[in-house]
This record gives C-alpha cells, structure tokens and sequence, in this order.
C-alpha cells in the first residue's frame, strides 16, 4: 500500500511540474515598467508604451509556449528574469532561439 501511494505521489508531481513547465511564466508587468519609466524621468507616455508592448508580447507567446522546447523556455526565462521579468525580453529571446535554430551557418576558412 505505501509503495501504491509513493507512486501516486510521484506521478502526481511529475504531471504538476510538467503542466507547471509547460505554463507561461508570470511576470509583474506594472513594477517592471514602472522602472523604466522611473530610469527615463516618470514619464507616462514610457509606461503605457511599455505596459502595451508587455501585453502584445505575453498575448503572442502564450498559444505557443507549451510547444517550445523546455531547453528554449528555461533558457528564455532565464533570461528575461534577469531583466526582472519582461514578455518583451522573453519573446525576442524566444524570437532569436527559433531564428538561430532555422538556419545554422557553416563556418568557413
């Protein structure tokens, strides 16, 4: 019975982190544009520019982030939160990792 269970659990967490993985990361679009708005003087015409590119980004990324690679989606979050989390920052890295994976060049001597 208690191997029964250990199992269950197992399997219960797995399926959580992977559906957990597999979930747009949730970032604070407000605090982090609010920053640059702050590093630019307060202006408002900076922050609503950023809140709606923040929007238009998350709105791209979320039907196709469940199907990236977790390889891309950890290293693109990674990346972003480093900027304090910004969709902007995660969709370029996204944008780029699927660009670079297109095409690889060859090198040449």
């Amino acid at each position: 019975m208690k191997y029964t269970t250990a199992i269950g659990i197992m399997l219960f967490a797995t399926t959580a982190t992977s559906a957990l993985a597999q979930s747009l990361p949730r970032y604070d679009p407000s605090t982090y544009c609010k920053g640059v708005s702050d590093y630019s003087g307060g202006s408002s015409v900076v922050y609503k520019g950023c809140i709606e590119m923040e929007q238009t980004s998350y709105n791209e990324l979320k039907p196709k982030w469940p199907a990236l690679s977790s390889k891309t989606r950890n290293h693109c979050e990674e990346v972003a939160r480093y900027s304090d989390g910004s969709y902007v920052i995660l969709k370029g890295c996204v944008d780029m990792e699927a660009d670079a994976a297109a095409s690889t060049p060859d090198f040449e001597f």
